[in-house]
């Protein structure tokens, strides 16, 4: 079939054969920054949209993803990605990778066309395949280990929200320890009392949130970090609370780490003693009043995203206690969901917190509302093009 080479819409004189160059000469390296990259990436989700036909999307939906996810956890489970790492990412046959899992060939080899045509692999030549630097990213367990927490718990919460929302009368999920996760998992408690009661998957879990703090701009590429330096070196400088494993506190530390011994990690006790930060540690229930008083900041990232609004202001209110007025700042770092057209990882993110801790993502005007609630004035919100987050700088009213 020849090459279609009349303009676009009237708009574009390359042809068809100058789009394909382009779209496949387009790559990260091709971007100024991370924030154009992201840019490009929602561009190209809008391209697929305009592109597909009704049956290239149910195609997709109904049967690429769901068959792309399950090849993802099988090949997982044969700990492929591991095992082909450690004999160094070289291009194998479809034979050698199933001798090498102890995996039926004939099985194997149609999970392996199936991860290359969405290129998670190469197919270098028929029948013979190369990871993708996306496969060798999975055998770092902050990625890979997303493969597991799908199958453990998104793909159920998911699958049950449809009947959950039909027999709760399609009402807003608020209530932590009675939502879709409840429903899917057969349990009575938060999400996270599952978790202390199911190590192997609270591990999971644990792993990913960390993964989500460490793989993404960090908070010193948005907030000038620099400014909370003019503090009293006799006070504690930043209290990072329900800070997981101290990914962002780790970022500060290496910033500054002249400031290591005034830096606080507060989280769960299971969670904080994993924790290799030389910063101080200490188990904490945002519940109950703030023990570490009169810091600099009190920092939160994607915490208050995991409650509704009557939790989420009470963590808030058993913070105030140990601000200092006119010195301490509340910094949150987290979404702030545009009123409408909102990026996709935003979204995306809201429908899991609500699956998964009857949660979600706030509007400006949310979290404006949620902070007055809580005895709090908002003074900015910073962004960055590198970051979808963003972090509202807030410090006690009155």
């Amino acid at each position: 079939m020849g090459s279609h080479t009349e303009p676009v819409n009237g708009h574009n004189d390359q042809g068809f054969d100058g789009i394909v160059k382009t779209l496949n000469g387009t790559s990260p390296k091709s971007f100024a920054n991370d924030g154009e990259r992201i840019q490009a990436l929602v561009a190209a989700y809008a391209l697929v949209a305009r592109l597909e036909t009704p049956w290239d999307f149910v195609l997709r939906l109904c049967m690429g993803q769901p068959a792309l996810g399950a090849s993802l956890k099988v090949a997982k489970d044969l700990k492929l990605y591991e095992k082909w790492h450690e004999r160094g990412d070289v291009e194998l046959t479809g034979e050698q990778l199933a001798e090498m899992v102890s995996c039926d060939f004939n099985l194997l080899i149609r999970i392996l066309r199936h991860l290359a045509t969405n290129h998670v692999l190469l197919e270098t030549s028929k029948g013979v395949f190369k990871p993708t630097a996306l496969a060798i990213a999975f055998t770092q367990q902050v990625f890979g280990e997303w493969i597991n927490h799908l199958y453990d718990a998104t793909t159920p919460c998911f699958f049950r929200m449809p009947e959950y929302l039909a027999q709760s009368g399609y009402k807003n999920p608020v209530d932590p320890t009675e939502g879709v996760f409840q429903y899917a998992k057969g349990w009575k408690g938060d999400m996270f009392h599952y978790y202390d009661a199911h190590p192997v998957e609270g591990d999971s879990f644990n792993h990913v949130m960390g993964g989500v703090m460490a793989h993404q701009a960090g908070w010193v590429d948005i907030y000038p970090t620099e400014t909370l330096l003019n503090a009293d070196d006799e006070l504690p400088l930043i209290v990072d609370v329900g800070g997981s494993i101290g990914h962002d506190i780790e970022k500060f530390r290496k910033m500054h780490p002249e400031t290591t011994s005034r830096l606080y990690l507060q989280d769960r006790q299971e969670v904080v003693k994993k924790s290799e930060s030389p910063v101080n540690k200490r188990g904490y229930d945002f519940f109950t009043p703030q023990t570490i008083k009169g810091a600099r900041a009190y920092y939160m990232h994607g915490v208050l995203h995991d409650w509704s609004d009557e939790p989420a202001r009470k963590i808030l209110e058993m913070q105030k206690g140990a601000l200092t007025p006119g010195y301490s700042k509340l910094l949150i770092h987290d979404h702030i969901a545009p009123e409408g057209m909102a990026h996709p990882h935003t979204t995306a993110y809201d429908l899991t917190m609500m699956v998964m801790v009857a949660g979600g993502e706030r509007t400006e005007s949310d979290w404006r509302t949620l902070l007055k609630s809580a005895g709090y004035k908002a003074l900015k919100i910073w962004e960055s093009p590198l970051a979808v987050q963003k972090i509202i700088e807030a410090e006690l009213e009155g």
